[in-house]
């Protein structure tokens, strides 16, 4: 009977120190690639080259951000087990340069209009990758899932406005 208990608490702690996503087959590889696949057949949605897919719920007609614009957004990020990880509350959307987001959000917002509304559905290698998130939010290898809605777009300052900080990137346009 003790090898039991010794069994029994080795699983016991086990589950308490191992991430929830550890031991969730819904998460797995396997079902990350089912997920992309069957997703990819579904009515409206648009596979681009890069595994990227998405299918517009409502057209903008804004303009479209390019990789140095702040864009103003509202969204919701969840696993395709459907538990949220991130996302905006309503009347407080999110502010972010395009080119300091994941891979992912880079391509679908440099795509969208503003007043887009689109349901991303993000590869792994166009998010996370086999790193997954820090802490624990979004484990490796994930197809992560956004309801993605493109507000406003504001173009980077540029050289001689009042707001312009130069990128150390960048050259001096000047010469």
């Amino acid at each position: 009977m003790k090898g039991f208990w010794a069994v029994l608490a080795v699983a016991l702690m086990s589950a308490w120190t191992m991430p929830a996503w550890a031991v969730d087959d819904a998460l797995s590889l396997a079902a990350n690639q089912k997920y992309l696949a069957d997703n990819a057949r579904r009515k409206g949605v648009i596979v681009r080259p890069s595994g990227l897919q998405f299918r517009i719920i409502q057209n903008g007609y804004g303009k479209r951000p390019t990789s140095t614009d702040t864009v103003t957004v509202y969204y919701t990020g969840t696993l395709i087990n459907h538990v949220v990880f991130d996302g905006t509350s309503p009347g407080l959307p999110a502010s972010f340069k395009v080119n300091q987001v994941i891979p992912g959000w880079i391509e679908a917002l440099t795509l969208m209009r503003e007043g887009d509304h689109w349901l991303v559905t993000i590869p792994a290698n166009l998010g996370y990758g086999s790193r997954g998130m820090g802490d624990g939010a979004i484990p490796p290898d994930q197809t992560l899932v956004f309801d993605l809605k493109l507000i406003k777009t504001e173009p980077a300052p540029r050289k001689g406005d009042k707001d312009y900080i130069p990128d150390p990137g960048d050259r001096d346009q000047d010469q």
